[in-house]
């Protein structure tokens, strides 16, 4: 493993110099469909939020982005409702599960159509503790509500990249 966060070190640079270039020109979110950019925008802001309260450690925050009936499936857990979703929450951080790691979000694909939206976006986990690397990647694929204004998460699907194996 300490082979590959070596070799991932440099990517972080990497990672870091595309997310400073998308967000200095504007592209973290692409434009689809009937949807506008406010939506796009808001529902940016749901994805971003996300990885920020969990370095934040704010179990409250982080549940309140999912609706009353929000879904969560990741290789890490699953719940079913926003109070399931903020107990998981709790007990990952109570186990240590993200200590020492800093949650990225990267490019997005963001499909609204009126008040239900779908957006795929990439992410990825930095280990700030024990060395300075990419932990892991992946995907979230999510759908989306938007009610008085508001859009919240309806159900989040998290996948992880596999590692190439070393003869790639």
């Amino acid at each position: 493993m300490k082979t590959i966060r070596r070799i991932a070190a440099p990517a972080t640079a990497v990672l870091a110099g595309v997310v400073a270039a998308a967000v200095l020109t504007g592209g973290s979110a692409t434009a689809t469909g009937s949807d506008s950019p406010n939506d796009r925008f808001a529902i940016r802001e749901v994805i971003d939020r996300h990885q920020m309260y969990i370095d934040l450690r704010d179990a409250d925050g982080y549940a309140n982005l999912y609706t009353e009936d929000g879904r969560y499936r990741s290789p890490f857990g699953s719940a079913d409702g926003r109070d399931e979703i903020k107990a998981m929450f709790i007990d990952l951080a109570e186990k240590g599960f993200t200590k020492g790691k800093r949650h990225m979000s990267g490019p997005a694909v963001i499909e609204a159509n009126g008040a239900t939206a779908t957006a795929r976006s990439w992410y990825w986990v930095a280990e700030t503790e024990k060395e300075h690397a990419v932990y892991a990647t992946g995907t979230y694929t999510d759908k989306l509500r938007k009610a008085d204004g508001k859009w919240q998460i309806v159900q989040r699907v998290q996948t992880l990249d596999e590692l190439a194996s070393p003869s790639q």
